[in-house]
């Protein structure tokens, strides 16, 4: 099973010829799920929708953060700016919940979804600077929505890195950070994307960054996304690429 995260960056120029970017980074690893923050939907543009058809697979859409953002030609647009999940296999369940939100960054989500008997979680915590306490709330938030003997994977951008209180709470609640031994940064000088997984035994797993190097002059996103290949099973191994 090929899994990806990825922010796409909402809207951002060149929004247009960043998006076959992102379409062309992607379909080269075959993802069977795709995990999209800031999937941007207005001014007659769907990132998510536009990924998923390069891709082959069905599209779940959580639009969140609904404003007036400024588009590629100067005109303004209604738009919203959220999460979404892209999908091989048919879900059997598809839910978002509301995270705890702060006046300064309002209609913060996460999305879960039930696909092939495993529960699938999309989210994207604050970006708020001074925004620990508030992560790690919206975190615990989270986990009390989640069954924690359901075979989880969890990924997106957690706006923290490693050892911050948003992952050391995940860590707690028994969830395995899939590149934990990855040095490698996914915005300049930090790795806030994260894979993770809980009751989940794998046989092996294989991560690397996805899109971290522009094509033809552009970069798909600010970020790089994460991809993990994993192996059901007992033993548990793990490769960095």
């Amino acid at each position: 099973m090929r899994i990806l995260t990825w922010n796409t960056w909402k809207n951002s120029p060149p929004y247009r010829a960043r998006l076959a970017v992102l379409a062309r980074a992607a379909a080269e690893v075959r993802p069977d799920i795709v995990l999209l923050q800031e999937a941007f939907i207005g001014g007659g543009q769907d990132t998510a929708a536009v990924l998923a058809e390069a891709l082959g697979l069905r599209c779940l859409a959580a639009p969140a953060r609904a404003k007036p953002r400024p588009q590629e030609d100067g005109s303004m647009a209604d738009s919203t700016n959220g999460l979404a999940i892209l999908t091989r296999r048919e879900a059997s369940e598809h839910r978002v919940i509301a995270l705890p939100p702060h006046p300064d960054d309002p209609d913060r989500i996460a999305q879960v979804a039930r696909i092939d008997g495993m529960t699938v979680v999309n989210l994207h915590l604050t970006h708020l600077a001074d925004g620990d306490a508030l992560r790690r709330n919206q975190v615990l938030h989270l986990l009390r929505h989640l069954d924690p003997e359901a075979p989880t994977v969890l990924g997106g951008d957690l706006n923290a890195g490693p050892g911050d209180p948003a992952p050391e709470a995940l860590d707690e609640a028994g969830f395995r950070d899939l590149a934990a031994d990855r040095p490698e940064p996914t915005v300049p000088g930090r790795r806030i994307d994260f894979l993770m997984t809980r009751a989940l035994p794998l046989a092996g797993v294989e991560t690397r960054l996805v899109g971290a190097l522009p094509i033809g002059g552009v970069a798909g996103s600010d970020h790089a996304g994460v991809l993990a290949v994993v192996e059901p099973g007992r033993e548990s191994t793990v490769t960095v690429a």
